[in-house]
């Protein structure tokens, strides 16, 4: 396995015996074009992917049939070991491959028996757990808020770091999509922060300038 796959956060001081086993284990790299489906709702969960290369999103609908909640896992992610953790045995969401993406699905069966020998390993698999969790916890806080600008205040200012440069999660339709907004509504308030001097928009990163502002507003 190259860098693409080790350089991410769950691999970060495992064991070379950790490494090897999972060199030495059986492993499906596979590649998905834009929309293709990923994993299905009812499926059984019999591998985790670690994502190399795209996006995945996870959607999950009502009984109606309306879209309640989706989910976005980007190249350096593994989904979803926050089910697998969590005892879910089935998949109660579609995932769908949010542009050209490449995975390494690895099964569970082979993989849990290596985290669960390295302690390191599985440190950092709780702890990928755990961010993930806090990270959706913080998601519907801010829906929680009515204004677009307010909800993107508080995205700005507790869902990521405002002391460090912000890149935009792939595009500013899925930064509205994450927030609940509409696009161009998304699109006239980053302008209006940014021609106000709150923030400075970088192309698709965010230099937060004035974190009292966006304060005031929550």
């Amino acid at each position: 396995m190259n860098d693409l796959f080790w350089d991410r956060m769950i691999f970060e001081g495992i064991s070379e015996e950790s490494k090897k086993a999972i060199e030495n284990m059986p492993k499906e790299e596979k590649s998905y074009k834009a929309n293709e489906l990923v994993s299905s709702e009812g499926e059984a969960i019999e591998s985790v992917c670690i994502i190399l290369t795209g996006a995945l999103k996870a959607t999950e609908y009502t009984s109606e049939g309306k879209e309640l909640n989706s989910s976005y896992y980007f190249a350096g992610d593994a989904f979803p070991f926050y089910l697998v953790y969590g005892g879910i045995k089935k998949n109660f969401s579609n995932t769908y491959a949010l542009k050209k993406s490449r995975v390494v699905w690895l099964k569970v069966k082979d993989l849990i028996p290596i985290i669960d020998n390295d302690q390191v390993f599985l440190h950092n698999i709780l702890r990928f757990v755990a961010e993930y969790c806090c990270y959706s916890k913080l998601i519907i806080r801010c829906t929680q808020y009515r204004r677009v600008l307010d909800r993107l205040s508080f995205w700005l200012l507790h869902v990521k770091n405002p002391d460090k440069l912000i890149e935009i999660p792939n595009s500013q339709e899925v930064l509205a999509d994450i927030l609940h907004v509409n696009r161009s509504s998304l699109n006239q308030e980053l302008k209006f922060l940014d021609t106000e001097g709150i923030i400075e928009l970088e192309k698709k990163k965010i230099r937060v300038i004035d974190k009292e502002y966006l304060q005031s507003l929550l």
